[in-house]
């Protein structure tokens, strides 16, 4: 794949075919302010624009491709909190998020970080992490075009969130249920404690998108997601499998629920070479 280097304003950016959504030499303008919707912050569209890789549908909805293209160094977390004024934060107070995030075709580029405000700050689901995997599964069940989708989220992710899932998570005054939420899990291992499960939805219906991160002691560790069906059946749909963790220990799978799956508690089985983890989710 060839490379090259895109100039904006005095920054220069290198990367595979990055892609700004906003084009402009005020896209890194210092002095960044938090923008509001619904009571909730939002980037600062001329500070974090959003900014994409030149990818296909068939690509972000391929299992552990997000895992494969995050690449986010502490000097480049430094700096955007540095663009958003931020000098003195509180642990997990903030995370340095993928405005566009990596499963939708975003990229790494300071164009597409910005200083998201933790709404579960114990390291669980942030609301837009629940908004993003509902995105993903619309966009690789065909029911979303990608760049509507990379458009939506670029733009208001908070207004995006009550058109696809209805009210927030934790009040709000729209009156329709999500149709997926989220919990953290409190995994059980076996063997070596190496690795847990940091997160899965926990109800999905079926037809729609479920998404589960495991975490291994072990960088860029090989991974494999076994789920079983409530009927028993192991479940083979695409995406499940093997993936490998990036440096942070990190892998996550994204999948289809089939249309047909009858309702009850789905086991999930996590191996590692650090170890294995189980969980659970319900098919409503």
């Amino acid at each position: 794949m060839h490379k090259r280097t895109l100039s904006i304003g005095s920054m220069a950016l290198a990367g595979s075919l990055f892609v700004p959504l906003m084009w402009g030499s005020s896209a890194f303008a210092a002095g960044g302010h938090f923008r509001y919707s619904h009571g909730e912050p939002l980037n600062d569209l001329r500070v974090t624009p959003g900014a994409i890789f030149k990818v296909s549908v068939a690509t972000v909805c391929r299992s552990g491709y997000a895992t494969s293209v995050r690449n986010v160094s502490e000097s480049e977390r430094t700096h955007v909190y540095a663009e958003y004024g931020i000098t003195h934060h509180s642990t997990n107070q903030y995370e340095i998020d993928h405005l566009i995030s990596l499963e939708l075709g975003g990229n790494n580029s300071v164009a597409n970080l910005w200083p998201e405000l933790n709404d579960h700050p114990h390291g669980y689901l942030n609301s837009k992490d629940i908004l993003e995997n509902r995105l993903h599964a619309l966009v690789c069940s065909g029911a979303l075009a990608l760049h509507s989708a990379q458009t939506q989220i670029s733009t208001d992710w908070v207004a995006t969130y009550h058109k696809h899932l209805g009210a927030w998570p934790h009040g709000g005054t729209s009156t329709t249920l999500p149709t997926t939420t989220t919990r953290p899990v409190t995994a059980t291992t076996s063997g070596s404690p190496g690795v847990k499960i940091t997160s899965v939805i926990a109800s999905v219906a079926p037809g729609g998108g479920e998404t589960l991160t495991a975490h291994s002691s072990r960088p860029n560790d090989s991974c494999n997601l076994v789920v079983i069906l409530p009927s028993g059946r192991q479940s083979t749909e695409g995406g499940l499998g093997a993936t490998s963790a990036d440096a942070t220990g990190h892998a996550t799978w994204n999948w289809q629920i089939g249309s047909r799956t009858g309702a009850g508690t789905a086991q999930v089985t996590v191996t590692c070479n650090a170890g294995v983890a189980h969980g659970t989710f319900v098919i409503t």
